[in-house]
């Protein structure tokens, strides 16, 4: 691409199903690319109007080594792989501190029991990587709008 160029690459699998509804070839364009970035966004978002489950990543020319310059989500859209903040926070809870009252439980009984302990000590690094995950996303989300909001000019890579 050319300096200037913008493309809107697609989410995996979604064409084959816009094709399937809108009589486009199902075989349709991987990405499609435009000569501004108000054109790209326009497209980008007449598609996701048209499947609300698709995703748009609009690239410069720098392409897929650099971060989009905009991503265009339909209301529908779910991630590929990813794990919800939602199931981070209570699956993370649910696994540390279960993990750690199952541990309690059997330290209190002086380790007669033997099983809470095992299965505790076993949860709790499960649950402990997923809250600090968690954490972990949301300050990089809040340095990252706090960087946008002092930086003079707009810029979505940031």
């Amino acid at each position: 691409m050319a300096p200037g160029e913008y493309a809107v690459l697609y989410s995996s699998n979604q064409l084959a199903a816009l094709g399937e509804q809108k009589s486009i070839p199902i075989g349709g364009p991987f990405c499609t690319v435009f000569g501004s970035l108000t054109e790209a966004e326009e497209h980008a978002r007449q598609q996701v109007r048209l499947l609300p489950t698709l995703r748009c990543r609009i690239y410069d020319q720098e392409g897929l080594g650099r971060e989009p310059v905009r991503e265009i989500r339909g209301s529908e859209h779910k991630g590929e792989s990813e794990i919800s903040a939602r199931f981070r926070r209570w699956g993370g809870s649910v696994l540390f501190f279960g993990g750690l009252g199952l541990t309690i439980l059997d330290w209190s009984k002086d380790f007669s029991l033997s099983w809470p302990a095992m299965i505790g000590t076993r949860m709790m690094p499960v649950g402990l990587i997923l809250l600090v995950t968690e954490l972990v996303v949301v300050i990089e989300a809040r340095r990252k709008k706090s960087r946008v909001e002092r930086t003079p000019e707009f810029d979505d890579r940031r």
